[in-house]
């Protein structure tokens, strides 16, 4: 279900944290894009935190180095959701956990 706010219907990604990855790249709405995980399946998810500190753990545990979290707002939202569909992802995993291989909850990527 979607709740409209004064700034247009909320997303699923609103107020998440997201780590984009890659070097930016001038002209290019930074030129990073939002990391994603492939599910057995071939399913593709955006990874999403609740917050900085658990974004910065889940980059330890991968051995991500080149990597900045970003928290999603209204100015950065549609970029990222154009991004993670032109990857093929349809949905959130909120708080994934490499070394459990399990995250907090899921939503349809909107």
């Amino acid at each position: 279900m979607m709740h409209a706010t004064a700034n247009g219907p909320k997303s699923s990604l609103d107020g998440l944290w997201v780590l984009l990855e890659g070097q930016p790249v001038a002209g290019e709405n930074d030129g990073r894009v939002p990391v994603m995980a492939r599910a057995g399946a071939g399913e593709t998810y955006l990874l999403g935190f609740k917050n900085m500190v658990k974004a910065r753990q889940f980059m330890t545990a991968s051995a991500l180095s080149d990597c900045e979290p970003r928290l999603v707002v209204r100015g950065n939202r549609t970029r990222l959701l154009e991004v993670a569909r032109d990857a093929g992802a349809t949905a959130v995993l909120v708080d994934y956990d490499p070394s459990t291989q399990s995250y907090g909850s899921a939503a349809e990527l909107f």
